[in-house]
């Protein structure tokens, strides 16, 4: 069997090194996973020699991912968006959706999901093709919906909302 060497400076002295580490997918749950490195004990070079870390990391992104996919469908379902419904409206193949469910998605699934989830209302524009002035009709009311009833800006007037020098990231007035 061969023995582990350090790639920078080819010495045989390793020390083998384990922590739990955690990370989160975008909008899903924290997934935990093992950094296994080896550090040098000439050089202090510290390495994933044998891709042990890379593999944990994508095994448990993959298993939260599997997660945020089957959680985000039922979710949909709770709003009363059918996985057929989803299918019709965004031109996708019969049981889609059952695939995605079981594990079998992709980086592009992912993607749109993610963005159904942060915008349910995504799934009424496609059901209207993605009409143009439809579209723009569903964010213009969206945002009616959203931005005009907030406590912050029902406080304040619009202008005093979007311009107020007091808040953090506010524009302030230049004068002159």
């Amino acid at each position: 069997m061969k023995q582990n060497t350090c790639p920078l400076c080819g010495s045989k002295e390793l020390k083998k090194f384990k922590k739990q580490s955690s990370d989160r997918i975008t909008l899903g749950e924290k997934f935990f996973f093992e950094e296994v490195y080896f550090k040098c004990l000439v050089c202090h070079e510290a390495f994933d020699l044998l891709g042990e870390t890379d593999r944990n990391y994508r095994i448990a992104e993959k298993k939260a991912q599997k997660k945020f996919v089957k959680k985000t469908i039922e979710e949909l379902n709770k709003k009363n968006i059918s996985m057929s419904f989803f299918e019709r409206v965004f031109e996708l193949p019969i049981r889609t959706l059952s695939r995605w469910k079981s594990g079998d998605f992709s980086f592009v699934s992912l993607a749109l999901l993610r963005i159904v989830k942060t915008y349910p209302w995504l799934t009424d524009v496609a059901e209207h093709k993605f009409e143009e002035e439809f579209a723009r009709d569903v964010l213009i009311q969206k945002v009616d919906h959203d931005v005009i009833n907030t406590k912050a800006y029902n406080e304040t007037s619009s202008i005093d909302y979007f311009f107020d020098s007091g808040r953090e990231g506010g524009y302030q007035t230049v004068n002159g």
